[in-house]
């Protein structure tokens, strides 16, 4: 049956497919979004505006690959071109190139779409590497290719780029692996039952997962274990496919993304459960920040000979569901006697109580010339991105410290380094010509990643904050190149958390007493606050960046080598605790 949309819809995709708009604000990591077939209810499906309008809002796409009788890759869904084209009733595989590019595939849409053609793969794959946004998720349905057409469909997404952003899914498992045996890296899906997770995994064929029952954590973390990207098939119309409490599901399960027909009811769904559409607490400026518990380190060094035995410090804290993960840096001994800066993982339930992990250190320093062969420290900044978890770290030689890039599959690892690092390089006789990794995510703004990092003239002289920019976690540009707090201020760590529209920093200068909060609205632009109030047993040295515990605002944070931890109080609050010796006034 021929659909029509509204006027404003046509507008809004026909423009989508001719000029870049801002991407929809993502502030938490939910899966991916697939569209099927492009955004089918709002343009017609497998077409370039279909495909162009999912670039744009920052989702993922599904689309259909078929044989010309020429041998060009088009993308349609029907090997007959009659239901989605002004063609008559005649299979794609009888019918040249330049036959399919005559057919009108938008008309039967909407008068908005006269027009519109039949795209080959090789337009849609440019299409994607020229708009997309950071995270995307590219579906090829490999309806019917010919022997030839496999080396072609192979050649298209390396030339393009898209190893990592795509798969091939719906082949035979024997055309799956002469795709493997033509490009080990391009990458294989399949629709997969329950029952047939485990024997799948054993074949060893597939590098993507596409479920097709809701996915249970228990199995999307077997796959990830395996080192799978997890989709959940959940394609189709009417209202049995876009069932809200089903992509709520779905989602808590930890999946990578979801084929659906309704793509943008499912992403606000998901933003709705995720908080990014909901209020936060704020975080009250003219609140005491209160050690608890008092004088008792949470995170304490480990036994003699042990990798953190010297010192444990620097936290920064990743959330994700119910469980807080805290990324620290430790020393074992002395630099001069040998010893080594690495960072390791603690684990919490609560946000108080916290495991390290058995396999710590997760990363350590570098080969002898490496560019972080004397340290690697300073976790921050993790971020989630096609099926990958980002970390980013300061490593130092003996000439400069630059920031450089970890990837895991899994927050607990193992974590590899970057081929490219560092990936945010110091510059000589700049502001910047030391760098180091503040206590801060890397946030999302526009559909591109937002890094803040600590510049110094000379280490620990002369510190100002700046901002790096990317859209792929790996090539990342000073949008300014003057500092965005200037170094005046002289800003050791700024711990950084984004409570809903708004940007909120605590500085920690050189002389701690001038602790003080800053504001932004974009990370560019910082304004001054108040000073901050903290109450400790010794001086609090670098704090963590704050996150929620229990409702309340809180914090990690160094004093003598060790972790502690404060929670914000009300002004006026009363402290309840017994303190193990006097609190300061």
């Amino acid at each position: 049956m021929k659909r029509s949309i509204p006027f404003t819809l046509m507008v809004l995709v026909v423009a989508a497919s001719a000029a870049p708009t801002s991407a929809v604000d993502s502030k938490s990591i939910p899966p991916i979004p697939v569209a099927h077939r492009g955004l089918l209810r709002h343009a017609p499906e497998n077409t370039l505006p279909a495909f162009a309008v999912c670039l744009e809002l920052g989702i993922g796409f599904e689309l259909d690959i078929r044989t010309t009788k020429d041998g060009h890759l088009v993308v349609l869904h029907d090997d007959n071109v009659q239901r989605t084209t002004d063609g008559p009733s005649r299979s794609v595989r009888d019918m040249t190139l330049r036959e399919v590019k005559q057919l009108d595939a938008g008309s039967w849409f909407g008068r908005a779409f006269a027009g519109v053609r039949i795209p080959t793969l090789e337009e849609t794959l440019s299409l994607v590497a020229k708009r997309k946004r950071d995270r995307t998720i590219i579906a090829l349905n490999v309806k019917h290719v010919t022997r030839d057409g496999e080396a072609r469909l192979v050649s298209l997404v390396k030339t393009h780029k898209l190893l990592r952003e795509s798969f091939a899914f719906d082949q035979s498992d024997e055309i799956s692996r002469r795709l493997k045996k033509l490009n080990p890296a391009f990458r294989i899906g399949q629709n997969v039952n329950r029952q047939s997770i485990g024997a799948r995994l054993e074949e060893g064929l597939l590098d993507c997962f596409l479920l097709t029952a809701t996915p249970t954590a228990e199995e999307v973390s077997l796959l990830r274990r395996h080192g799978k990207h997890v989709l959940f098939n959940y394609a189709g119309s009417g209202e049995a496919r876009r069932n809200r409490d089903t992509w709520k599901r779905a989602a808590a399960a930890g999946i990578d993304g979801l084929l659906t027909d309704y793509p943008l009811e499912c992403r606000s769904t998901w933003r709705t459960i995720s908080g990014s559409d909901a209020s936060v607490p704020p975080l009250n400026p003219q609140g005491v920040w209160v050690e608890t518990p008092w004088a008792t380190p949470v995170i304490d060094r480990g036994m003699a000979e042990a990798w953190d035995h010297m010192a444990v410090d620097n936290p920064y804290i990743h959330v994700e569901g119910d469980r807080f993960f805290c990324f620290y840096e430790a020393q074992d001994k002395p630099i001069a006697s040998g010893g080594r800066e690495a960072f390791g993982i603690a684990v919490s339930e609560d946000g108080t109580t916290w495991k390290k992990l058995p396999g710590n250190p997760v990363l350590t320093t570098g080969d002898d010339g490496a560019w972080d062969d004397i340290v690697a420290k300073l976790p921050a900044g993790v971020i989630r991105r096609n099926g990958l978890y980002h970390l980013f770290y300061s490593g130092r030689n003996s000439h400069t410290k630059q920031i450089g890039l970890a990837t895991a599959r899994e927050l607990t690892g193992p974590w590899t380094k970057c081929p490219d690092n560092p990936v945010l390089k110091s510059r000589a006789g700049k502001w910047d010509q030391v760098l180091s990794t503040h206590p801060a995510a890397v946030f999302e703004i526009d559909g591109r990643c937002h890094l803040l990092f600590r510049g110094m003239e000379r280490r620990y002289q002369h510190q100002g904050v700046g901002l790096a920019v990317s859209s792929d976690l790996r090539h990342w540009h000073r949008p300014a190149d003057a500092p965005t707090i200037p170094v005046s201020e002289e800003i050791a760590s700024l711990a950084v958390a984004q409570v809903n529209q708004r940007f909120v920093g605590i500085s920690q200068p050189m002389d701690l007493q001038n602790r003080s909060y800053w504001f932004s609205d974009d990370l560019m632009q910082w304004k001054k606050g108040p000073p901050v109030n903290f109450r400790a047993s010794v001086k609090a040295e670098t704090l963590s960046n704050p996150f929620l515990s229990g409702g309340q605002w809180t914090v990690l944070y160094e004093q003598k080598d060790r972790i502690y931890r404060a929670v914000l109080q009300p002004s006026t609050h009363r402290r309840q605790h017994t303190p193990s010796k006097k609190e300061p006034e």
